[in-house]
């Protein structure tokens, strides 16, 4: 893992909505609280992060939408100091990267919360809680074609041991064409081993 620049919270937040609006999980659910806020899209789509204004704005619906900030469902316990940065990984480091503790993940990877091991799973066609693995195969398929996803999110204490926070299918998905993740750009935000003990 390589740092390319710093980062910080307010750019952060926009690729988490960003992938999450383009997502076919979320994008429904991440509408409805727009149009319950009074959002356009604009505000995730053509960001601009010296708005103050706008970063609130996006704040406060990722904490709707997830509970950032409000201490509840994806964020609960999340880690309040954190440093942020826009980091290079190679192949290599997909050993380093491990699944948020859930219990789909933790089946998935069959308790190792690897997304390695995850992806073997998948090739043996085992189906976790009858969700079909359609969505893993295609996003490989679209990474072997040369598709670009937006960047993962995810947190380390030590820059060698990372927790996905955002980016479970992208990660996976590059686990099955592990060839593929080089050079690939994560945001990763660094925190205590104490915060991030009590998040995971």
């Amino acid at each position: 893992m390589n740092v390319l620049r710093t980062s910080s919270e307010d750019e952060m937040i926009s690729e988490f909505l960003k992938a999450e609006y383009r997502s076919e999980r979320f994008s429904e659910q991440i509408k409805k609280v727009m149009e319950r806020l009074l959002l356009d899209d604009s505000i995730i789509l053509f960001a601009d992060l010296n708005n103050i204004n706008e970063n609130a704005a996006r704040k406060r619906l990722l904490g709707e939408f997830r509970g950032y900030g409000l201490n509840r469902d994806l964020f609960e316990n999340f880690p309040k100091e954190i440093q942020w940065s826009v980091c290079s990984f190679a192949g290599g480091d997909l050993n380093s990267i491990r699944y948020i503790d859930y219990s789909y993940w933790n089946e998935l990877s069959q308790g190792t919360g690897s997304p390695l091991t995850a992806a073997q799973t998948i090739l043996n066609g085992i189906e976790i809680y009858d969700q079909s693995n359609d969505g893993f195969v295609k996003a490989a398929e679209f990474i072997k074609g040369g598709g670009k996803f937006p960047r993962p999110i995810l947190l380390t204490s030590d820059s060698e041991h990372f927790v996905i926070v955002e980016g479970h299918l992208r990660i996976t998905a590059f686990a099955l064409v592990p060839e593929k993740f080089n050079n690939i750009e994560c945001f990763v935000g660094k925190c205590s081993g104490d915060d991030l003990g009590k998040w995971l």
